[in-house]
């Protein structure tokens, strides 16, 4: 186990360190970097494959895009300034603890090379979301990689004991893509306090609104004391702007420094239009809760289907379901993408589909079509 260091000696070993800048190779897309995205095929199929809000973008997003338009001949960088402002109220930090990104994809892009370009070492469990991953590996970092545990839920006891002197970053997806689980709260928090300071945090919160914990779970609280701690949040979920491309980080200052120093667009690449749609989705609570609830009722109908026919799953918590691949024909995927739907298997989810949560009326075609597939 390493040492901790004193604050001094923290920010020298930063991200504010690494100031060589790195093109990763060719992306595919997954996320924004990997080569088995599922493409689109034509005609309107059901696109249950990319975990997309299908109730976004709110009325009111698509009104505050439209009028600010007429501001298009203009750099943003006022409202940017303001939407910060909005997301230090909410997550009761200060604007300096934040970053505008296009996604939070680009958060754990830049983290990912981070660790690469000091040949350091990524430790997550797995499966999980593998941006970072694809990033670092190819900037040169070392991937370690323990087990889930048997509910596919991050074991933090072996985290904690996989951590070494060649530990750089340690990354944890809550709740965790592509198996749909949340951690307790408590663990979480008492986990990430434990890590050593000179080791990297970095906490995805990708699908927490959908989570049982909602915002109450995150690991926000923990920003003022932990200075290795860096969380990442997007508006592709919940908030229903995936087309977009807005997410954020919040950390210290030090780190928002670090990140916005080797972020190539310095937040300008958002624009006006995702700015002012992730901000007034912000203020449109009834939409959220609109897209929650009904997301809720979309997983129940693939639940009672799945529990009538003896499939096993992950109750979810976020928009879409983990499910085992043995009650199902071998090549469900495929068969289901010449039915018009569009599911999705990773290459190393050898065990398993994912089932991304469409509106109800999808998932009642879901359940009828994916049941000629049985075995």
């Amino acid at each position: 186990m390493t040492m901790a260091i004193n604050r001094r000696e923290w920010i020298q070993q930063s991200l504010l360190a690494s100031a060589a800048m790195l093109v990763a190779g060719t992306t595919g897309a997954y996320g924004c970097a990997s080569g088995f995205r599922e493409r689109r095929i034509e005609g309107e199929p059901l696109q249950l494959n990319w975990n997309e809000n299908p109730y976004g973008p709110s009325t009111s997003a698509t009104e505050a895009v439209n009028e600010a338009m007429k501001n298009a001949n203009r750099y943003p960088d006022d409202y940017i300034v303001k939407l910060k402002e909005k997301l230090a109220n909410l997550n009761s930090v200060k604007s300096e603890n934040l970053l505008i990104t296009a996604g939070s994809t680009e958060v754990l892009s830049l983290l990912g090379q981070h660790v690469g370009l000091k040949k350091g070492e990524i430790l997550t469990a797995y499966p999980t979301f593998p941006t970072m991953i694809m990033f670092g590996e190819r900037a040169g970092a070392t991937i370690k990689k323990v087990d889930l545990d048997e509910d596919n839920r991050f074991d933090f006891n072996r985290l904690k004991n996989a951590i070494t002197n060649k530990t750089t970053l340690v990354f944890v997806c809550n709740p965790n893509n592509p198996t749909g689980t949340e951690v307790q709260t408590i663990d979480l928090k008492a986990f990430c306090k434990s890590v050593p300071e000179n080791v990297l945090i970095c906490v995805d919160e990708a699908y927490i609104e959908y989570s049982n914990a909602g915002l109450a779970g995150s690991m926000v609280s923990l920003v003022s004391e932990l200075p290795n701690l860096i969380i990442c949040r997007t508006f592709s979920k919940t908030y229903g702007l995936a087309g977009l491309r807005i997410g954020y980080a919040i950390s210290n200052e030090a780190n928002i420094i670090a990140l916005r120093n080797r972020h190539l667009g310095f937040e300008l690449s958002t624009g006006w239009a995702p700015l002012v749609a992730a901000a007034v989705t912000l203020d449109d609570q009834q939409f959220i809760d609109m897209c929650v609830k009904k997301n809720n009722e979309g997983k129940q109908i693939v639940y009672d289907s799945y529990d009538r026919w003896g499939v096993k799953y992950n109750r979810s918590s976020t928009n879409f379901i983990y499910t085992r691949h043995d009650r199902f024909h071998k090549d469900v995927v495929a068969k289901m993408r010449e039915r018009g739907i569009l599911i999705t298997k990773w290459p190393d989810m050898y065990d398993h589909i994912r089932i991304s949560v469409g509106k109800l009326e999808e998932m009642r075609t879901f359940v009828d079509v994916v049941e000629d597939f049985l075995v």
